[in-house]
């Protein structure tokens, strides 16, 4: 069965993403235009680095220059390689924010203009700030994603202060390496992987200290900026099943989502969001499911990762239940189907 691609239609993000990270490759003697033909990207298509590209594209990219470089820390390194102003509109607005707390709280806020398959969640432990990552299961699948963005964030630190940061703690959801100590040497403290999510936890001198170049002037005209750029991407006339399945993504490697959850982060009551789905002719078990099979297929053509592993992404208990679902969706084994 041919793979296929399951995001593009609802997640993008902008071309200057992949334009980074092709930097980086050609920077590691790659040669650009290969890659860009090998997943279908032109140079008409990256002219413009703001402009938006479907995030199916940015997954096959980060595939390629995988399979080109076999670098195990390339996540660390492409994210420990970007400063704040190459992220265009986003990375000037934390630059000349006040302080490390206003520059994080700005980069959650509009983390989505940079991509659609990217949110976190910003919470309070103690005196500490820990930042957990959730992404689009297609990119969680790929391992360098997730950590470049939690390198990244680190590297903005350090960028935007002028000042060494190191974070409390780092948690990775990707397998332990064979050279974890590259991984404490950038982050200069305790690094566990084969966590449940990412998280990087900062304490609060960090977090309070100054910006190299803070202007309250030019950041509230940034801010204006960044809305409108924004607001279309979060008031777009979207389907209640497009609103479920772009909810449950988030949710999927936590366990199995469920009706109530679900309806609480969209904001309406249960009986409403069983209402507008039955409207739509769907309901909540069948907008799941089907999330779920295209996600199998995404998901399974990455070779490193086992059945265990994807029925674990796709919020399955059991690995038997998941081959029971993909054996119902194809008629064939996971393994089978993707040969």
């Amino acid at each position: 069965m041919a793979s296929v691609t399951v995001i593009s239609h609802e997640i993008t993000q902008l071309a200057r993403l992949s334009l980074m990270l092709l930097d980086y490759a050609a920077q590691q003697g790659l040669d650009r235009a290969q890659l860009m033909r090998s997943v279908g990207l032109s140079e008409e298509i990256l002219k413009d680095p703001d402009s938006r590209i479907k995030t199916a594209k940015g997954v096959q990219l980060w595939r390629a220059v995988d399979e080109a470089l076999g670098d195990p820390a390339l996540g660390l390194h492409v994210g420990a390689a970007v400063e704040a102003k190459q992220l265009g509109l986003v990375g000037y607005v934390i630059f000349h924010s006040r302080d490390g707390y206003s520059a994080l709280h700005r980069f959650a806020r509009y983390v989505r203009i940079l991509s659609e398959a990217v949110q976190f969640e910003v919470d309070q432990a103690g005196g500490n700030t820990v930042i957990t990552w959730q992404v689009h299961p297609a990119l969680a699948a790929l391992r360098y994603p997730v950590e470049a963005g939690v390198t990244l964030l680190v590297a903005l630190a350090r960028d935007i202060t002028g000042v060494h940061v190191n974070p409390v703690r780092v948690e990775l959801p990707g397998s332990r390496p064979e050279t974890p100590g590259e991984y404490r040497s950038y982050f200069e403290c305790p690094v566990t992987f084969e966590q449940a999510a990412a998280r990087v936890e900062f304490s609060h001198e960090q977090l309070s200290l100054p910006t190299r170049a803070p202007d309250a002037t030019l950041v509230a005209y940034l801010d204006d900026l960044a809305t409108i750029k924004l607001n279309p991407l979060e008031e777009r006339d979207e389907s209640m099943i497009e609103a479920v399945r772009r909810t449950l993504w988030t949710m999927l490697p936590g366990g199995r989502p469920d009706l109530w959850r679900t309806a609480e982060e969209l904001g309406v009551s249960v009986r409403t969001l069983q209402r507008r789905l039955g409207e739509e002719q769907s309901s909540f078990s069948r907008v799941l499911d089907e999330l779920r099979r295209d996600l199998s297929s995404e998901l399974l053509t990455d070779r490193k990762l086992s059945v265990s592993e994807v029925a674990f992404m796709l919020g399955y208990s059991e690995p038997s239940a998941f081959q029971r679902a993909y054996r119902r969706w194809f008629s064939v084994s996971p393994r089978r189907g993707v040969a």
